[in-house]
């Protein structure tokens, strides 16, 4: 009976391990159909790298048998794409026990290169011993491919971007160079002796030529923000002045018109925020400049108020109504397409190109705001942007700094490097910049720039960016980087207004800005305050005079130095070197005439006028107008007589020049601390290099002016420089007699 029970059991037993191994087997049928039917390839490796196991998916993917595959080591799929360190890495980190994670190039049987995204893992017996390597992995080759295809076609982009925007930077400069050449001329030439008519002449063309500045910046704009590179600063601003600046320039248009211009300003509106200024301020004139164009009578009015405040942020309403011609629903709703005006009979009767508002609303979406329009026919229109600003806290002025004296020049007593290789803009910017009193060294390329840098102290050094050879950027780095120049202001020009060029420049090293065409005030205005931050001390206030000892013939200095504002030593100062300037251009008047180059010599002949009506020398001015009309209406008859007549209003003038006290004596007397040993030793040595041709001249000619200190010399010593700098040594030797006898003449 026990026997049998025992039997019973080893059977039972029996059936249950034979159900648990057929279970077993089930499982092992089941999870190698799951691994040979898997999408994803499984190899499974012995401790170094030979393959004992592969699935279906692998030998599809690579074209290996498993009877081809099993025995050889997984090493002979490399593609030799991965360097060593790249298997290195790998290796090491699952022989740690570790998972590595990532993706390889391999090669299939018939060569052919594919991608895999994997996961290697060891596997570890009873005791924690890795027995194995699993590796499961994922063909991503087409992935991978589309991937390049994205990256190369994002390369692409990127390119055609930059392209476009390196196209957009030159055409800017290319366009703005020349036009701020034509704007700056018109500006000098205001300030000119002219008649009646040319006066009209000149104001149509400065209209043009702003109204010309104004289409080129909007179809450059719109370009920008259609190319996504038009960026905004954010930088602390008062609205009261941006407000202040746009009812300046909208007020002469309105008063033109006969309409009435009205500001009104929140009492709640903040002292300083912090935005764009340039930007709002151009989404208002677009507003104000439209709102006077489009209404013939009435008024236009500007408002601004505080529509919410809080947790230090404030939202704004600025607003410009009109009483004009107003617009219907239809008009408005396609008033901002780009090239779009209400009509066709909008165009022809009061132009435009249609951008502005278009570029507008970008604008304000860029500010991160709306602009919104209502409007009637015949009743007017309300154009208004609503912009929310972060508050700042006012900045507390500086103080203490020293503004120039009264009657003094804004500019008097400093020199200015100018690097600017555009001759027209060398020629707008030195005149601006001397008629503001300062003295001014021009370089044709940062080269030259940094040459003149070396051999005279410039007080601000002017910059433009696009010059042939080194340009402007590379140059400020350079003067960067030498420590005497840490300080020195450098101003950049440039046609390219972007935020990217602003942050160019001042990474650059740069100090400030100016956009072209240049202001002319503000150019004045940002060297004086830049200079004053510098350190610079500019000249007390002179007292006031009549006008200087003596009298000048043929010349109203009373009435010239009230005109241009200038105390008696700038003015005597202008008027010798007018005078040293024009004989050799009354020579070359003469020389013209007498070859028959009547166009030649009535250039000369207008230019002389002009200069010499401007200085007050009338008389002579006189006699060059009357050369002039003899040679534009009478045909040229009569020309020696004129022009013998302009020779001696030019010898009278020279003559009474001659009798005045020098401005050697009234500068500087025998007292003048001068090194004259030194001095006299440098000019003897200059003038053995002239006299050998020695390119040397112009090293021992900025060792003289070193030891000339700010005397007057150092200023007479200029017209023997520039013939230097030409390379002209033997002219300049011809100037050695009379400038040393000036030396001889101080130091008594």
């Amino acid at each position: 009976m026990e026997s049998d029970d025992r039997v019973r059991m080893l059977e039972d037993a029996l059936r249950e391990r034979e159900a648990q191994h057929r279970l077993a087997e089930r499982e092992i049928r089941k999870l190698k159909r799951a691994l040979e039917q898997s999408p994803a390839t499984v190899v499974v490796t012995g401790l170094d790298g030979t393959i004992e196991y592969v699935n279906a998916t692998f030998q599809t993917l690579t074209g290996y048998s498993a009877e081809e595959a099993v025995g050889r080591n997984i090493r002979e799929l490399k593609s030799g794409l991965h360097g060593q360190a790249f298997y290195r890495e790998l290796w090491e980190t699952i022989r740690a026990g570790q998972v590595w994670r990532g993706k390889f190039n391999n090669r299939k049987k018939n060569g052919d290169l594919f991608w895999e995204r994997a996961t290697i893992a060891p596997v570890f017996d009873e005791q924690g011993q890795i027995t194995c390597y699993v590796a499961v992995k994922e063909d991503v080759t087409e992935l991978m491919r589309s991937e390049e295809a994205l990256k190369t076609a994002k390369m692409a982009a990127d390119a055609a971007s930059q392209a476009k925007s390196a196209f957009l930077a030159n055409m800017s400069h290319e366009i703005r160079t020349p036009l701020n050449a034509v704007l700056g001329f018109i500006h000098l030439l205001k300030d000119t002796a002219l008649t009646p008519q040319q006066q009209e002449y000149l104001d149509k063309a400065g209209v043009s030529a702003a109204h010309l500045h104004g289409i080129i910046s909007d179809i450059l704009d719109f370009s920008k923000i259609e190319a996504g590179r038009l960026d905004l600063e954010k930088i602390p601003f008062d609205p009261r002045e941006t407000l202040d600046n746009l009812a300046g320039i909208l007020s002469h248009r309105a008063s033109e018109k006969g309409l009435r211009l009205a500001v009104e300003l929140d009492p709640g509106l903040p002292a300083r925020v912090l935005g764009d200024p340039l930007r709002l301020g151009q989404v208002l004139l677009n507003f104000g400049s439209n709102a006077i164009k489009f209404t013939e009578s009435g008024e236009v009015t500007i408002t601004v108020r505080v529509l919410e405040r809080a947790q230090g942020r404030v939202r704004l309403c600025f607003e410009v109504r009109d009483t004009g011609i107003g617009l219907t629903e239809a008009q408005v709703a396609g008033l901002f397409q780009p090239f779009t005006q209400a009509d066709e009979s909008t165009t022809r009767r009061f132009g435009g190109t249609g951008l502005g508002l278009a570029i507008s609303r970008r604008l304000a979406w860029l500010m991160g705001g709306e602009i919104e329009v209502t409007s009637r026919p015949g009743l007017g229109s309300r154009f208004a942007l609503v912009l929310t600003f972060p508050e700042v806290a006012r900045e507390q002025p500086a103080g203490g700094l020293p503004a120039p004296g009264a009657g003094v020049l804004p500019l008097a007593g400093i020199t200015v490097l100018l690097a600017e290789d555009n001759d027209l803009n060398q020629q707008v910017a030195m005149e601006i910049l001397r008629r503001a009193g300062a003295s001014v060294t021009v370089a044709g390329d940062g080269r030259e720039a940094l040459a003149r840098l070396r051999e005279w102290p410039f007080d601000a050094v002017l910059m433009d960016l696009q010059m042939p050879g080194m340009g402007g950027i590379e140059a400020a780095r350079s003067i960067r980087a030498d420590p005497r120049w840490a300080d020195l202001p450098i101003i950049a020009v440039t046609a390219d207004a972007t935020a990217a060029m602003r942050e160019s420049v001042l990474a650059a090293g740069m100090t400030d800005y100016l956009v072209k065409p240049i202001d002319p005030p503000r150019l004045v205005r940002l060297l004086s305050g830049l200079i004053l931050k510098a350190g610079f001390e500019f000249p007390a206030a002179r007292p006031a005079g009549d006008a200087p000892a003596g009298k000048v013939r043929g010349v109203d200095i009373a009435g010239a130095m009230e005109r241009l504002e200038l105390d008696p030593e700038t003015y005597l100062m202008l008027l010798r070197r007018f005078a040293e300037g024009q004989a050799e251009d009354v020579a070359g008047l003469g020389e013209a005439l007498s070859r028959g180059d009547s166009e030649t010599a009535l250039r000369h002949a207008h230019s002389l006028k002009g200069a010499a009506l401007n200085l007050g020398a009338d008389a002579l001015g006189g006699a060059a107008r009357d050369l002039e009309r003899c040679l534009r209406d009478a045909g040229g008859a009569g020309w020696p007589e004129q022009l013998e007549r302009v020779r001696e209003r030019m010898r009278e003038l020279a003559e009474s020049l001659a009798l005045l006290p020098g401005p050697e004596r009234a500068a500087a007397g025998p007292g003048t601390e001068l090194a004259w040993p030194a001095i006299l030793g440098a000019l003897e040595t200059l003038r053995q290099a002239l006299g050998e041709d020695d390119a040397k001249a112009g090293r021992d000619l900025s060792e003289l002016a070193a030891l000339l200190k700010d005397s007057p010399l150092r200023e007479a010593l200029a017209p023997m420089q520039a013939r230097i700098k030409n390379y002209d040594y033997g002219r300049a030797l011809d100037l050695f007699p009379a400038f040393l006898a000036r030396v001889e003449a101080m130091r008594g």
